[in-house]
């Protein structure tokens, strides 16, 4: 009996123990990866802007928005790839360029501008996932994509990058150890190559990346052009002292752009009585007895600009930086009670500035779209008059008269005086 009596104890006790352990190994399965937030490393990549050199940075926001990927399933020698849980947040203004921000001028290999004559400036975007709650260890997939571009400018390549997070277990919590984004949007297929790739193209030019290649960053460039305006004055009686007023108006030009000028044209204080030829008009003058050029142009938030300069024959000014796609109308006062003719330029109506390697060939449009290529415009005013002549003939004629009756009354004279002398 007491055999049995032990043997039946023993039994339970060893039936307690595993009862104990199979609870404990429930609690701590149910346990381990109870959901944590993952803001162990932050996930960042950076937002290029590329512009002309001679460009100012415009005021400019890019949006970018995240989604959860497609899982991939485990395959042999593969894991799987989860889709992306939570709803992680990018910040609305993180990817705000202003005028004021520092630039980075561009080389032939960058990998950025890829361009000598281009420069860049650059922000960097956080993808914050303190809101997103992960329940197990992996690679977890998202797409990151950014919104429609804004006005002027255009993304370079995908709008499209796939991020995937890698998530593991540190004693018991769950966090982001690391993460890679590719370029584009990954495919099942790609997913099982592209995830082993030891090359990082980050910094290759756009035209050199293939959607699984690894790269940190999205490309936008915001072309512009810059547009010459110049003016001739031709005619006998064409003034080269006199200032005549051009009007610049711009649209589609950008919210608040700071657009630079410069050029051959003057920027001191004109007098509204410069000369008796030139009047500068009362709106311009604001109250003031001179008016200056301006050296920039702002555009309003819509987009929009009207500016005036006030030039003289042989003089032209530079706008530098219209972005692509803004309209233009360039013109000028009306100087017919002067006397003056006005031309416009066009491909039949052209007249060169300057000589050799600065000569610049006005031949463009004086309204049209900023395009592919620098515009050169411009504005020729021709005087011409019938010069009375007939007073300056009759004057000639009597200086000649007077100038025969000098000279003989200087040989009679001399001529007499020897005659008397020889008497």
């Amino acid at each position: 009996m007491k055999g049995n009596t032990k043997k039946k104890l023993l039994s339970f006790v060893v039936a307690t123990i595993m009862a104990i352990t199979m609870m404990a190994s429930a609690v701590s399965a149910a346990g381990n990866y109870t959901a944590v937030t993952g803001t162990a490393n932050a996930v960042t990549f950076t937002k290029y802007l590329v512009i002309p050199k001679d460009a100012n940075v415009p005021n400019m926001t890019f949006n970018f928005t995240i989604e959860a990927g497609t899982a991939v399933a485990a395959s042999a020698g593969e894991l799987p790839i989860y889709a992306g849980v939570g709803t992680p947040v990018i910040a609305a203004d993180q990817a705000a360029f202003s005028k004021t921000d520092t630039t980075t001028d561009g080389t032939a290999t960058d990998g950025i501008a890829n361009d000598t004559t281009k420069k860049y400036a650059s922000k960097p975007v956080t993808i914050d996932f303190s809101s997103v709650s992960f329940t197990e260890p992996g690679v977890y997939r998202y797409k990151v994509i950014e919104g429609t571009a804004p006005a002027g400018s255009s993304v370079i390549g995908s709008n499209v990058r796939t991020l995937d997070v890698n998530v593991v277990d540190e004693d018991g919590s769950l966090v982001i150890s690391s993460y890679v984004m590719y370029y584009g949007e990954l495919s099942d297929a790609q997913s099982k190559t592209t995830v082993k790739k030891d090359t990082d193209k980050k910094n290759a030019a756009a035209s050199d990346i293939a959607v699984g290649d690894k790269c940190d960053n999205f490309i936008n460039k915001y072309p512009s052009q810059n547009m010459y305006i110049a003016k001739k004055v031709e005619g006998n009686q064409g003034s080269k002292d006199k200032y005549f007023r051009i009007t610049v108006s711009l649209t589609n030009a950008g919210n608040g752009t700071l657009i630079n000028v410069e050029g051959d044209y003057t920027t001191d204080a004109i007098s509204n009585s410069v000369n008796s030829a030139t009047t500068i008009v009362d709106a311009d003058l604001d109250g003031q007895s001179t008016y200056t050029n301006p050296t920039n142009i702002t555009t309003s938030t819509t987009g929009t600009a009207e500016v005036h300069f006030y030039l003289q024959g042989g003089q032209y000014i530079n706008i530098m930086g219209i972005p692509e796609g803004a309209t233009y109308t360039i013109t000028e006062d009306d100087y017919t009670s002067d006397g003056y003719v006005k031309t416009e330029t066009s491909s039949t109506n052209t007249f060169t500035i300057g000589t050799g390697t600065s000569a610049k060939t006005f031949k463009d449009a004086t309204t049209g779209t900023i395009g592919t290529d620098d515009l050169f415009v411009g504005f020729i005013n021709t005087k011409n008059g019938v010069i009375p002549t007939g007073v300056l003939l009759s004057a000639t004629g009597l200086i000649i008269v007077g100038i025969i009756v000098v000279i003989g009354v200087v040989f009679f004279g001399i001529r007499s005086k020897k005659r008397y002398e020889e008497e």
